[in-house]
């Protein structure tokens, strides 16, 4: 199981949470893991991820419905910092 921490653009940040997501949905990785993934990108690639509005559109239309919402309950409890 070979997930980039770091993706350099927001398609490969969507494949990437795609994977992450297929994999904990399989039972492949445990929920501690894919939450502290997911953490890592909002925080070192917020950029990427979010929009004004909450998570990139590309990323939405990318990752689906499912994924989504999978995304947000990991992001429960996360601040976005100001100055980004």
């Amino acid at each position: 199981m070979d997930i980039l921490k770091n993706p350099t653009t927001v398609k490969s940040l969507a494949s990437q949470l795609i994977t992450s997501c297929d994999n904990y949905i399989a039972l492949k990785m445990p929920e501690k893991q894919l939450k502290e993934l997911i953490t890592h990108y909002a925080s070192q690639h917020g950029k990427k991820l979010f929009s004004r509005n909450g998570l990139n559109p590309t990323i939405i239309s990318r990752i689906g419905k499912k994924r989504v919402e999978l995304v947000n309950i990991m992001l429960s409890g996360f601040q976005r910092r100001l100055w980004d």
